[in-house]
């Protein structure tokens, strides 16, 4: 039996929460008064209270490793990943994603509703601050089922002191500063056309008070 449990926390103006988490992330991202972490593939990464937009996110004890990083296609994450019943489309064979293996650590003795981590908020810059790409929660939950359809809403927590390995991925189509006013007016879906671009990412796993990245290539 799996011993995790998938938050989900649906907010009633997505629109806005996406607006202030991008504003957020792309201030933060281009500011140096806060310190910044670099990690590598492989390192546990203590969240240590870091947090994206606000501290009730409450990620104290919480921290992860990004144990792979893989440029896949729509229908390749299906098919390694999906579960029983999750279907392919015709078509989406490009390597549009970037999927994540991230095994999520609880040492705390806070159950999942007391703290977790606002995984829907990560995201994937270049180094030059291009080529952002976010969690594609659509994609996800053809691996877990427990999490709701909305980019933006998805706090992850798992049980007191147990590990649990997901594999998370991150499309391009989901939010840029190009497609935001897109995203307010009607929504922007993954294409998952749009190839991924090789080279060099940083993984924003928080911004605040400490900027924690992990740096790997694809």
């Amino acid at each position: 039996m799996r011993r995790v449990k998938l938050l989900v926390l649906v907010c009633a103006a997505l629109v806005i929460v996406a607006a202030c988490a991008w504003r957020i992330h792309d201030v933060n991202a281009r500011a140096i008064r806060y310190p910044t972490e670099r990690h590598g593939i492989g390192e546990n990464v203590a969240l240590e209270g870091g947090f994206f937009a606000e501290a009730t996110e409450n990620t104290d004890g919480y921290s992860l490793r990004i144990d792979g990083a893989q440029a896949m296609s729509y229908n390749d994450y299906v098919r390694t990943y999906g579960i029983e019943g999750a279907q392919t489309v015709e078509g989406l064979d490009e390597d549009s994603i970037i999927c994540l293996t991230v095994t999520i650590t609880n040492d705390s003795d806070k159950t999942p509703d007391q703290g977790g981590f606002n995984i829907s908020l990560m995201s994937l810059v270049k180094p030059d601050g291009s080529g952002l790409m976010r969690v594609d929660t659509k994609l996800w939950s053809q691996a877990e089922p427990g999490l709701a359809e909305s980019p933006y809403a998805a706090s992850t927590g798992v049980l007191p002191h147990t590990s649990y390995t997901t594999h998370i991925p991150l499309s391009a189509g989901l939010l840029t500063r190009d497609t935001l006013a897109d995203q307010a007016s009607g929504g922007v879906d993954a294409e998952y056309r749009q190839p991924v671009e090789p080279g060099s990412y940083d993984l924003y796993l928080s911004v605040m008070p400490t900027r924690k990245l992990v740096t790997f290539d694809v």
